[in-house]
């Protein structure tokens, strides 16, 4: 498993969002919208004309660390577990002119540092734009990298 903000990687497949929740699967042949195990659809690529990630954000570049503190730290002062999920965001799909919301569940509880997600649409746009870098999506480790490399050079850029 590999993850880089909203990118996971996971069993061979390149997800968005929580995989065991609300989710997007990215195939090299199509996207696939999951809740958990049960499929909510799928678009053939050359349908799809945008994806739109609407999850919170933040400037701090661990989020998920912090979060994951601050919960535990609740948890041992409190000496109960708490009942704690990180709120859906949403992905809108614009698919042969049609727009489409669905839930996209999170990993943890607070935002997704911002460059990671401007590095997700970046990734989804040249996915889009060009067909043949979607057998890419075979390796979905390589893939995240490339969008890391992509949140990066956006953040250098004050993206």
């Amino acid at each position: 498993m590999k993850r880089y903000g909203p990118l996971i990687a996971v069993s061979g497949v390149l997800v968005i969002g929580d995989p065991g929740r609300h989710h997007l699967r990215l195939t090299p042949d199509a996207v696939i919208l999951r809740d958990g195990t049960q499929g909510r659809g799928v678009h053939a690529w050359d349908h799809v004309e945008r994806v739109t990630l609407d999850v919170p954000t933040t400037r701090f570049r661990l989020p998920g660390l912090v979060s994951t503190l601050v919960l535990g730290a609740v948890t041992v002062v409190t000496a109960d577990m708490l009942d704690v999920d990180p709120d859906d965001g949403a992905a809108e799909l614009l698919v042969d002119g049609e727009s489409t919301r669905v839930p996209l569940s999170r990993h943890h509880v607070g935002g997704y540092w911002a460059p990671t997600v401007d590095g997700a649409h970046r990734l989804l746009d040249h996915l889009i734009r060009t067909p043949a870098q979607r057998s890419l999506l075979a390796r979905p480790e390589s893939v995240i990298d490339v969008a890391a490399k992509l949140a990066r050079s956006g953040a250098d850029v004050g993206g």
